[in-house]
């Protein structure tokens, strides 16, 4: 019985202490192979509607912004999908990660992966705000 208890006590202990972490938003792939970035009205990671395509200055500008955003990665919880305003970084191979501030989403070859990571949405929402002025 103490076995259990203990057990169970280092589980909720494991749990609380790793069940998000802080730090800026690691890009699947290398920053300098992003091909373009575009803001968008997303359905999900395969419906959506491009609201601007960055420059090459304005999409440097971004990118430095966008790492200071905190982002928080948790482990707990049901799947969820890009939803709403989100960012989308193409690769030069094609593929592409959709961003919003309370998920993101790695799409390759067709094929979604998650990526379990959001941010606090009014500092993502004034970024986006900022470029599509």
């Amino acid at each position: 019985m103490k076995k259990i208890l203990f057990f169970e006590l280092l589980m909720l202990i494991i749990m609380t202490f790793t069940a998000c972490s802080e730090k800026t938003y690691l890009f699947k792939n290398s920053v300098d192979e992003i091909e373009s970035i575009e803001i968008v009205s997303a359905e999900n990671s395969l419906e959506y509607t491009v609201i601007k395509t960055l420059s090459e200055p304005e999409r440097k500008d971004f990118l430095e912004q966008f790492q200071i955003i905190k982002f928080d990665r948790y482990y707990v919880g049901d799947p969820m999908s890009v939803n709403g305003n989100a960012v989308k970084t193409t690769y030069q191979d094609g593929n592409y990660e959709m961003i919003c501030y309370y998920w993101a989403e790695y799409v390759k070859d067709g094929e979604i992966y998650f990526i379990r990571k959001s941010c606090d949405e009014k500092v993502f929402n004034e970024l986006l705000n900022r470029f599509l002025e």
